[in-house]
This record gives C-alpha cells, structure tokens and sequence, in this order.
C-alpha cells in the first residue's frame, strides 16, 4: 500500500515543481542597470514626450507607479546621442539644442560638461552620472566642479553633489497603459551653487523608471527649486516625460566590446587615399591650414560642423590628382570651442577635431 501511495505521490510532487519552476521562468527578471544593456550608445535617437507632472511616488519594494493618467502637454522632440571623436568612450547627448558631454571610464559614465548657444560649461571635475552594475539598494555620490562662460563674456562656476540612488522597485504602469513589473526607480539628487552674475542655490532631483530590455529610462520626473543669493523668493519647477518603449529598438544592441575597441579590424578605408594630414594651427584663432596627402586621384571636400551636426563652413568638391595639398578654411567668425571637422573623399568620411580659441 505504501508503494502504491509513493508511485502515485511523487509523479504528482515533480509535475507541482516543474510547474512551480516554469511560471519563475517566465517571471521578468528584477531589472539591474548594467553596462553592456544600459550604458547611452552613439547612434541612438529616442522620442521624449513632455507629461503634465505627476507625483514620483513611494521609495521601496513592490511598489505600484500608475501613470496612466499622465496627458502629454507638449509636442515630443527627439534626444540623439552621438560620438564625439573617433574615441568611443566620449558621448554626447542632444536634447533641445543643448549638447551634453559624457566620458565612459572603466564601470562608470562621468558628465563632463555641456553646451548651447549662450552658455558653455566644462567640469574640470567631473560629475558622476552612473555606475554599472546598478541595484536596488545602491547608493553612488560625488562632488563636482565647472567652469565656463555665459555668451562668451560672463564667467560662470559651478559647484555642488550629485547623490544617486537605486530606491524602489515595483509594478509601472505607462501613460500608454503598458504594464512593466520589477521596474527599477532610480533617484538622483543634485545640489550645487552656481555663481555667474549672481549667485544660485539649485536643486534638482530626478526620478528615472528602468524596465528589462531597455537601455534608457521609460518614465522620468524632474522637480528644480532654485533660490539667487538675497533674494527671498524661491523658485519651483516640475516635469515629467515620457520615453516610449517601442521606440527604443536600440535598447538591445550588443554592447560588450565598448571598452576594448579594436580599430584595425575595421579599418577606415579613406584612410588609403587621405594621408599625412595636418591641422595647423590647432587650437586656431582664424585661419585653418589643412595639409594632406593623396595616394590617388580622388575628388575632395572638407566641412566644419557645431556640436549639434549643423554645418557652419562648407568647402566646394574639389577634383585632384595624387599628391600633396593644402586647404586654407577661414574660422574667425566661428565662436570658440571644439568643432567635428569632417573630410570627404569620393563616398568616404573621416572626422577629425579642431580647436577655435
């Protein structure tokens, strides 16, 4: 009789465990930022649609976020990233005709910078966005420090903390309706003083929803007070955006050999035709020399572009034969700064950097 019962029991008891076993596989994993998933790569280009604000919500565990009654205020506008040399550790990020300058080195991605049309600022210690692997629970901070300029005359310097957080975990529910468990929240806590022509009190927190399968955040809320030196009145700004999923086709790039690029297994072709390449001076004041040599017969072009890719100088395709030359490219109506300088030969492109000081 015992037998009878175990021969009956223990089928039963392994089927129980290997359903028990499916539905855990099934489970979405508990989402952990990690380098190769979720560090910016050139090349992407996402949608970010402005919500009316909506609170952030709890910290912790199991918590549901619904923000499905968020309404869309303003038109979407796309954020690009880009690379900003032939060095791939060096990012940037464009939104609303702001470039903003990142440096990957070793497990962490540093901002190093930004700039616009009016204000320029370099960290000559940087601010430390993210460190991978990233999980609940963790905690990064760092002090940093700018400096820069405001319409090319007035000095400005920053200074401050950047505190980030892995706070809560949990249920997200999109404006879409979509539905994303074991989303990860991240905080990011901002305080620092900018003194320009005045002195300013800032700031700014962050909170950034993460989901599995997705490089960038799906949801983002962005609260600012900001209070200038004697004044009494502070001021208060909120927002919130919105990423849509689907449009982060990108998210699931392989990534894993950002840090050990190998150049010479794909070499530049134009590199074959365009040697010896000279800019003379860099930095630059005016006048650019561009000396170079042809191995070939090959028709040319050079353009000078701004950190946001409009072109700024523009040289007319010249035809020539093998041998060497020099480009004269007049930069003095340029403002000052670092500018992508991108040779064409026949269908090939190389970008070099120059410096207008």
């Amino acid at each position: 009789m015992k037998n009878s019962y175990a021969s009956f029991f223990f089928p039963l008891f392994i089927c129980m465990l290997l359903t028990v076993a499916g539905v855990k596989a099934q489970q979405t994993p508990v989402t952990v930022l990690y380098k190769h998933r979720n560090l910016p790569q050139a090349g992407d280009s996402l949608i970010k649609q402005q919500e009316a604000w909506i609170d952030p919500g709890a910290a912790g565990q199991n918590i549901t976020w619904d923000f499905r009654t968020a309404k869309a205020v303003n038109d979407s506008y796309n954020v690009r990233y880009r690379a900003l040399s032939t060095d791939t550790t060096r990012i940037g990020a464009i939104e609303h005709r702001t470039l903003y300058r990142y440096q990957v080195t070793g497990d962490s991605l540093w901002q190093t910078g930004y700039e616009n049309a009016t204000t320029e600022m370099t960290y000559t210690r940087p601010e430390l966005a993210m460190r991978y692997p990233f999980r609940y629970g963790d905690t990064i901070s760092f002090h940093f420090t700018g400096t820069g300029e405001y319409c090319h005359r007035i000095p400005l310097h920053v200074e401050g903390t950047t505190t980030v957080t892995a706070d809560g975990t949990g249920t997200l529910y999109t404006p879409l309706g979509l539905q994303f468990k074991n989303a990860l929240r991240i905080k990011s806590l901002r305080n620092y003083t900018q003194t320009g022509v005045d002195s300013v009190q800032m700031q700014l927190v962050t909170y950034s929803w993460y989901v599995w399968g997705n490089r960038y955040p799906i949801f983002e809320t962005i609260e600012t007070t900001s209070q200038k030196s004697g004044a009494a009145q502070t001021e208060h700004h909120v927002a919130s955006f919105f990423f849509p999923p689907e449009e982060q086709a990108q998210s699931e790039r392989d990534t894993t050999d950002w840090e050990q690029p190998n150049p010479a297994a794909t070499p530049n072709p134009i590199d074959a035709v365009f040697t010896r390449c000279r800019l003379l001076p860099n930095p630059v004041e005016t006048e650019l020399r561009i000396e170079y040599t042809l191995t070939r017969d090959a028709t040319i072009s050079f353009s000078i572009h701004d950190q946001m890719g409009i072109a700024q100088i523009v040289t007319r395709p010249k035809q020539e034969t093998a041998g060497q030359y020099t480009e004269v490219v007049q930069m003095g109506g340029l403002h000052m700064g670092i500018y992508p300088l991108y040779v064409t030969v026949d269908n090939m492109v190389k970008q070099l950097q120059v410096m207008k000081k």
